[in-house]
């Protein structure tokens, strides 16, 4: 099974979205953590299963959570490049995603 390996935004995606979420309401943020190890769990049986969203980067839905999980596919691993929330604009998405793979 491969590896998943979290870029540094990326954890800080996950950080900022449970902090956001507690505060929301309690135990929310904990709920969605384990949605996504869930996800992840499956992710590693199946790396392709999510469509592409741009270049080599993939968005695979959590749930009925609304964030999506852009990763790639690699041979060191399942790169993780960020979790958003889907509710933004799919422009804005798909420019943090150049910025991130530096295609801009």
């Amino acid at each position: 099974m491969p590896e998943i390996i979290w870029k540094q935004g990326a954890e800080n995606d996950l950080l900022q979205i449970f902090a956001h979420l507690e505060d929301y309401s309690e135990g929310a943020g904990e709920r969605l953590v384990r949605k996504l190890d869930l996800t992840l769990e499956n992710l590693k049986i199946h790396p392709e299963i999510a469509p592409v969203f741009e270049s080599t980067v993939r968005r695979l839905v959590i749930g009925s959570t609304g964030y999506g999980l852009f990763y790639s596919v690699e041979t060191r691993g399942l790169i993780v490049h960020a979790l958003i929330h889907l509710s933004k604009n799919p422009e804005t998405i798909r420019e943090k995603i150049r910025r991130l793979l530096r295609l801009d």
